[in-house]
């Protein structure tokens, strides 16, 4: 257990964590569904803060590396849906809509929350594999974009962002493809992984967006 954990004024466990993500992300799809589904899109911001929450609760060292990691993630992030939104030179001609909250420059100040969290599970899962430093990135990276390919249709349908063509271009996972090289060579040098949570974030928003996909 990381000492944030063992610090809570109650019991929390890596299983504690997994229930509380598994539960608040299958209520998400319920509530998207619903007739409320407008106020549960809403929420999502809150989403994402939990899920970080939850994920670094179990946390194992919070030294220069992990702050590191974190800040390189949220900047490189940030930075790149920058240009994207204002240049188009990354990803492709878009912009974000309300569902994701308190903007700054027109950019969702989650979605630097948002790459670190993606980065922080597939870097973490990968590690867990023992094959050289490169292959790790590559397949990470792969991951990333993988995920982004799940997530593209769902959340146009939510309302996060809209493709001004009005389709997602090859070029969006091009772009993340590339975004994602240096996150997870950052990730695989400072990072040593196994971290227990981050295999239930990981499945649960397979599950979230896999869900929302087919209804």
């Amino acid at each position: 257990m990381s000492p944030f954990a063992k610090k809570l004024p109650f019991p929390f466990t890596p299983m504690h964590g997994a229930y509380v993500l598994l539960l608040f992300y299958a209520v998400g799809v319920a509530g998207i569904v619903s007739p409320w589904s407008a106020q549960f899109r809403f929420l999502t911001p809150y989403n994402l803060l939990l899920s970080a929450f939850v994920l670094l609760a179990f946390h194992r060292k919070y030294d220069g590396k992990f702050w590191g990691f974190l800040i390189s993630c949220v900047a490189l992030g940030f930075g790149s849906e920058w240009l994207g939104v204002h240049t188009a030179i990354i990803f492709g001609h878009y912009s974000y809509g309300s569902v994701l909250g308190f903007k700054l420059d027109k950019i969702p100040i989650v979605i630097g929350l948002n790459w670190y969290l993606l980065a922080y599970i597939t870097v973490d899962l990968i590690s867990r594999i023992k094959i050289p430093i490169g292959v790790k990135v590559i397949l990470g990276a792969a991951l990333m974009t993988g995920m982004d390919y799940l997530i593209e249709p769902v959340a146009i349908r939510l309302g996060f962002w809209y493709w001004h063509s009005g389709v997602i271009p090859m070029s969006n996972y091009v772009g993340w493809f590339i975004v994602s090289l240096p996150l997870q060579w950052i990730g695989h040098k400072y990072y040593s992984g196994n971290n227990p949570v981050a295999p239930w974030l990981f499945i649960a928003m397979l599950f979230f967006f896999l869900t929302l996909h087919f209804i």
